[in-house]
């Protein structure tokens, strides 16, 4: 072979090594680039299964979040403030789902967080048992205020049946009651007639009862005549003429003043008729009160 021969083997030798550091670098950049889109890749890939996981993690803790409440009123403020807190947590991480420093930061801020969970449930737990037994307390000082409720009616009860067995007790009677109509001649005396028109003058007498449970004390003796026909004896029938007796107003025929000093008092009540009235044929009832009860009630007829 000649000169010329050789010359074109070295060009070919030549191209041959530029062609196979062209392909070595070719080679090499597209193993770097398939290196770089694979490292990627996997990044990618872990960055969106850190999402996914802390995604899930603060969906279980805003739930946890969501189940706590408290009636008291600090402990549910600072709550709210954290629902509130946890929430914008979760706006930056949909902001930032792509971000793996992002992602990982609010991944440890969401820990925090939930660390928080259990020491508001033991705060709450402490509340409603503090709750409980308040409840259980109030219960018993109810029970307790209902026992002497309870104890203080029954007192209230046997004071006003002891008081009452006292006013009964000290209630007054008329004994030995009788009632007549009287003639009245000369001097004033009386002479007892059953003829309505001999009749001057109605008496009633009695001995008002001894009775040391009631007090000393004056007291005001009515005499109430009803005559055939329903009608009331009396002097006058203006207002002052009545009185309370057995609980209603009544008009009476003749009144005593006495002071009573806890012993036997015998006494006589009359009533005199208007000039030229005389009394009427029949039955006439007799009723004696003293404080506003009736203590004797006797009959008479005048023919």
């Amino acid at each position: 072979m000649d000169n010329q021969g050789k010359s074109g083997n070295k060009i070919f030798v030549v191209i041959s090594v530029v062609l196979f550091l062209i392909s070595s670098f070719l080679g090499y950049k597209l193993y770097n680039v398939s290196s770089q889109k694979e490292t990627i890749y996997v990044e990618k890939v872990k960055v969106e299964t850190d999402f996914a996981s802390v995604k899930s993690d603060f969906e279980e803790i805003k739930k946890a979040y969501d189940e706590l409440n408290t009636d008291n009123k600090q402990l549910q403020s600072e709550l709210d403030a954290k629902k509130e807190e946890l929430e914008d947590l979760g706006i930056q991480l949909e902001k930032y789902k792509g971000d793996a420093a992002m992602v990982k930061k609010l991944k440890r801020e969401l820990d925090t967080i939930r660390g928080l969970i259990k020491s508001y449930l033991h705060d709450i737990d402490s509340l409603q048992q503090a709750n409980i037994g308040l409840q259980n307390e109030n219960k018993q000082v109810k029970s307790d205020l209902k026992t002497e409720k309870g104890k203080n009616e029954q007192l209230s009860n046997e004071k006003n049946t002891l008081s009452q067995k006292i006013d009964m007790g000290s209630k007054l009677k008329a004994y030995q009651l009788f009632a007549d109509a009287v003639k009245v001649s000369g001097s004033d005396k009386e002479k007892t007639t059953t003829k309505a028109r001999r009749a001057d003058r109605i008496r009633a007498c009695f001995t008002l009862s001894e009775n040391k449970l009631a007090k000393k004390e004056n007291k005001t003796v009515f005499m109430k005549i009803t005559a055939p026909g329903e009608e009331v004896l009396v002097t006058s029938t203006d207002e002052n003429n009545t009185f309370t007796g057995d609980g209603q107003k009544q008009f009476y025929s003749a009144k005593k003043d006495v002071f009573y000093e806890q012993e036997a008092r015998e006494m006589c009540l009359s009533f005199t008729k208007k000039d030229n009235v005389e009394f009427k044929q029949g039955k006439y009832k007799v009723e004696i009160f003293v404080d506003g009860v009736n203590v004797g009630t006797t009959n008479f007829e005048l023919k």
